[in-house]
């Protein structure tokens, strides 16, 4: 099949006008360069014996490239050329400038090296159509050139990235370590050159996988991840923060664990909070979806961080309900249940369950045969509540 590219611009420039333009080079050249300086702030801002003289220097080897490129059909960077501009665009991004900022000096250099060269055409009577190719073919060698040094400094910022996911990655496992407490200098620096910002307090969430890969939410920057084989861990900054429940719960597929809120020196106390909710929630007794928080579930905690104390617990609240056949017992203890959450409202324990209100009266009475004034000590309920709290009330 044959080659349908279309012909780079300027291969229909004749060679000679390169060197009518060759004169106004100079000229071209400071012009560019001041007008970057006065133009592009990023530049302006850093200009200096070092800057300008790179910049120049950049400036020149450009625009004799473009000269050289007239009557040809070569492509405006070589292999080599384009590594180069690659280059100035990775340098770019190491000092700091934005892509922005590098196209916009690249614009400003497009546009006075056209005003500069098509006066030196007019003057030397150059015909219409060459006077249009020429501008033409100012502007795509330039946009050949951006593009390279875009690619060098995407390029740059990804590696970047990449790097910095390492330190932040690293930062997650040092503060659940206790790095903090053990170590602040040596945490302090790699959150310094993670680009993170150690807050007041923080929490620690655990974020399950799914079968078919990460659930995690959408969440801020300012949130620390550190992906495991069967979850991820996410330190979570300032948790308590104006809207932060709500931009946390963006995104979210599967269950997050989140730990209590605590100072960056106990990180290890909320993360062990969240693998206890983690397992309270695969015993079904805490939800399995959406935010599971610590703060709601400190009962379910306590009792889960002492379990041969919780099962004595329930023993002894729940012996007077042991030889009740299962499904009147099922029934009683649901009842009690609703009953010691609305302390003692027969008429919202009714509602609750949606009975009427003297079939909770008949419920409430067997209670009474089976309990006795243990129903009347405030120690003796708030023990059944632990109880129906650690098996779950059904």
């Amino acid at each position: 099949m044959a080659d349908v590219r279309a012909p780079h611009p300027w291969s229909a420039l004749p060679p000679s006008l390169a060197g009518l333009l060759s004169a106004a080079l100079p000229r071209a050249v400071e012009a560019t360069v001041a007008a970057i300086e006065a133009e592009v702030p990023a530049y302006r801002e850093a200009w200096d014996d070092r800057l300008g003289p790179t910049v120049r220097r950049g400036v020149d080897l450009a625009l004799k490239r473009m000269l050289e490129l007239f009557g040809t059909d070569q492509a405006a960077l070589s292999k080599r050329g384009a590594r180069f501009y690659e280059g100035v665009g990775a340098a770019e991004y190491s000092e700091g400038r934005s892509l922005e900022s590098l196209l916009a000096a690249y614009r400003t250099g497009a546009r006075v090296a056209w005003e500069h060269m098509s006066a030196a055409a007019l003057a030397a009577q150059v015909q219409p159509h060459d006077l249009a190719v020429l501008a033409e073919s100012i502007f795509v060698y330039i946009d050949e050139l951006s593009a390279a040094s875009a690619q060098g400094h995407a390029q740059a910022d990804a590696r970047s990235r990449g790097y910095r996911d390492v330190l932040r990655s690293q930062l997650v496992a040092t503060l659940v370590e206790g790095g903090m407490a053990a170590d602040p200098v040596r945490t302090r620096a790699l959150a310094e050159s993670a680009g993170w910002e150690i807050p007041m307090t923080l929490a620690v969430a655990v974020v399950p996988k799914a079968e078919a890969g990460p659930a995690l939410p959408t969440s801020p920057f300012d949130v620390l991840v550190l992906e495991r084989e069967s979850d991820a861990l996410v330190v979570i900054p300032d948790p308590s923060g104006a809207g932060r429940r709500r931009s946390l719960s963006r995104g979210i597929s599967g269950p997050v664990f989140v730990g209590s809120v605590r100072r960056p020196e106990q990180a290890r106390v909320s993360l062990d909070q969240a693998l206890a909710l983690r397992g309270l929630a695969e015993a079904g007794s805490v939800p399995q979806t959406g935010l599971v928080l610590a703060v709601d579930h400190l009962p379910e905690l306590l009792l889960a961080a002492d379990p041969l104390t919780a099962a004595q617990i329930a023993e002894r609240a729940l012996a007077p309900l042991v030889d009740v056949p299962p499904a009147k017992r099922e029934v009683l203890t649901r009842t009690l249940a609703v009953w010691l959450d609305t302390q003692g409202d027969r008429g919202a324990v009714a509602r609750e369950l949606i009975v009427h209100p003297q079939t909770v009266s008949y419920r409430l009475s067997r209670l009474r045969e089976l309990y006795g004034e243990r129903l009347d000590s405030p120690r003796e309920r708030l023990l059944i509540q632990l109880a129906l709290i650690g098996v779950g009330a059904p």
